[in-house]
C-alpha cells in the first residue's frame, strides 16, 4: 500500500492492519535514519547515530503529531532511573481490529554496541561506588530479539520486550549497586508504567526540524493544506 494512504488513514482515525503498521515503521525508521545519516554526512550502513538520540525522538514525535498518531517521548533518566544512561526514545500507539498495536521506536538503539564500550573493563568502581558501566549491549548483546531490534529501530510494547529493552538501561545504573548490576530488574509492566508516565521535553519544534532539512515530510501535503 501506498504510504500516503496509511498517512490519510493515521490522520483520519481509521483501523489499520498489522501489515500496514509494519510497512509505515519501516518507511519511518527508513526516513529518520536516512536524514540523520546526510545530515551528519555519513553512510547510512555503518553510521551508529551516536548522540543523535534527541534529534530522532523529536523527527518521529514532530510527524507523529501531524499524522495524528498516538506517541509520547521518552527519556530513561525520566521513566527508569535518573542514575541510568540517558537515552530518549518513542512510544507509539496504532489502531487496528483487535485493538490497539503499541510500540518501541528507537531507531538509534544501535550505539549502544560498540565492541569498546560493550566488555567488563568498562566497570568502574571508586570508593566501592560504582561511576561508570558498559553501554546496554553489554547486557543484552546474545539476545536474538535484541539484535533484529537493533536492524528495524522498533518492536512491539510488550512486557517481554519492555523488560528486555528496559532493563538493558537499568543495568547501567551507577551509584552503590551491585557491581556488576547483574541483580537489576524489573517487570515489564513496571518499565510500560514508566514509559508512558515520562515527561519528556522534544528537543526540536518541527519548525526547527525544517531548517535543518530533518523534518519528515508528509505525503499528504494537499490534504493537510
Amino acid at each position: 500500500m501506498n504510504i500516503s494512504e496509511i498517512e490519510s488513514k493515521c490522520f483520519n482515525k481509521e483501523v489499520l492492519t498489522h501489515e500496514e503498521i509494519i510497512d509505515f515503521l519501516d518507511y519511518v525508521i527508513y526516513e529518520v535514519r536516512d536524514k540523520l545519516s546526510l545530515f551528519k554526512g555519513k553512510n547510512t550502513y555503518n553510521y551508529d547515530f551516536s548522540f543523535m538520540c534527541d534529534t530522532a525522538q523529536a523527527m518521529i514525535v514532530r510527524y507523529f503529531e501531524k499524522m495524528n498518531i498516538n506517541c509520547k517521548g521518552v527519556s530513561t533518566l525520566k521513566a527508569i532511573d535518573e542514575n541510568v544512561l540517558g537515552h530518549n526514545f518513542v512510544i507509539a500507539s496504532f489502531l487496528t481490529d483487535d485493538g490497539n498495536e503499541d510500540y518501541i521506536i528507537d531507531p538509534t538503539y544501535i550505539q549502544f554496541f560498540d565492541e569498546d564500550k560493550c566488555s567488563k573493563d568498562n566497570f568502574k568502581v571508586i570508593n566501592r561506588i560504582l561511576v561508570k558501566t558498559p553501554y546496554p549491549g553489554y547486557f543484552v548483546k546474545d539476545n536474538q530479539d535484541i539484535l533484529a531490534f537493533l536492524k528495524k529501530g522498533y518492536m512491539f510494547l510488550n512486557d517481554k520486550n519492555a523488560k528486555m529493552y528496559g532493563d538493558s538501561f537499568y543495568k547501567t545504573k551507577t551509584g552503590a549497586v551491585n557491581v556488576l548490576n547483574s541483580d537489576l530488574s524489573m517487570p515489564g509492566q513496571i518499565y510500560i508504567k514508566g514509559f508512558k508516565k515520562s515527561d519528556c521535553e522534544i528537543t526540536y519544534t518541527e519548525e526547527e526540524l525544517k531548517k535543518l532539512n530533518l523534518a519528515l515530510g508528509s505525503n499528504l501535503k494537499e490534504f493537510l493544506k
